[in-house]
């Protein structure tokens, strides 16, 4: 089998209600030359058992006993990759048809893209409601991702060569190891978005990453430290500086305030 161009990169745990849609949306893709890289990580429900029954070759399998954590889980797949591309898929989100078309498209005509994000539909499992997230109007400027992530991690795709210049997942963050990748590669590279809504992420359930780093406090304690990192790493102009500062206390009210919750 040929050296494939992407390694699309999925960490699995606890996702028996999405996982088979979610891999097959990557076997559907009309790019054909790619390798999943999917690790179940510790599940105790019918993950691994569901991850077992594809027989693809191109969907390189592996499973850990135990849980050891989604930035750890991260790296481990980073080591595996053969493709000069890794595009990211969380194990409850879809891609969309033309996804790794799109994208492999785009680094073929930018030579300068180190790290491509696209559009994408938020989808409330609870409610149904679904929402088209537009970064360029969330976002307007890049620079607003120092002060807000909007960024889905199942939309990115980088070059793999992007790992030996700003490093693996930081391994000091629990929930925000992908926020904190892409403020290390904005250090040095440009960030670009695909304004092509190319992604389905799934949010609101029982099993969603972000339920459960903030039922724990993580998200609060680790979006405050990435804070304090970004005012010893980046040139801030003073509105900047400003900005964050507000940014810090809203997020310093918000932990109190839930404690009364």
């Amino acid at each position: 089998m040929k050296k494939p161009v992407v390694s699309v990169v999925m960490t699995i745990y606890n996702h028996e209600e999405y996982l088979k849609k979610s891999i097959k949306s990557i076997q559907n893709q009309s790019f054909k030359n790619w390798e999943l890289i999917a690790i179940d990580n510790g599940s105790t429900d019918k993950s691994s058992s569901i991850l077992k029954l594809f027989k693809d070759k191109r969907i390189k399998k592996k499973f850990l006993k135990k849980n050891i954590g989604r930035t750890k889980c991260l790296n481990l797949a980073l080591k595996i990759c053969k493709g000069r591309l890794i595009a990211i898929q969380d194990s409850d989100d879809i891609s969309y048809k033309q996804r790794l078309n799109e994208q492999v498209k785009f680094f073929h005509k930018n030579k300068k893209c180190w790290l491509l994000a696209t559009n994408y539909i938020l989808v409330n499992q609870k409610t149904n409601f679904k929402i088209k997230k537009d970064i360029f109007k969330t976002l307007g400027n890049m620079r607003e991702i120092l002060f807000n992530n909007d960024i889905a991690h199942s939309t990115v795709m980088y070059r793999k060569k992007i790992i030996d210049k700003i490093g693996n997942y930081p391994s000091n963050y629990i929930y925000a190891q992908d926020y904190a990748f892409y403020l290390r590669a904005f250090l040095k590279f440009k960030i670009y978005v695909l304004k092509n809504f190319l992604v389905k992420i799934n949010f609101n359930h029982e099993n969603a990453d972000t339920i459960r780093a903030t039922n724990k406090g993580l998200r609060f304690l680790e979006n405050l430290k990435l804070l304090f990192w970004i005012f010893s790493k980046y040139k801030l102009s003073f509105n900047e500086r400003t900005k964050i500062c507000l940014v810090i206390l809203k997020i310093f009210i918000k932990m109190i305030f839930s404690k009364f919750i």
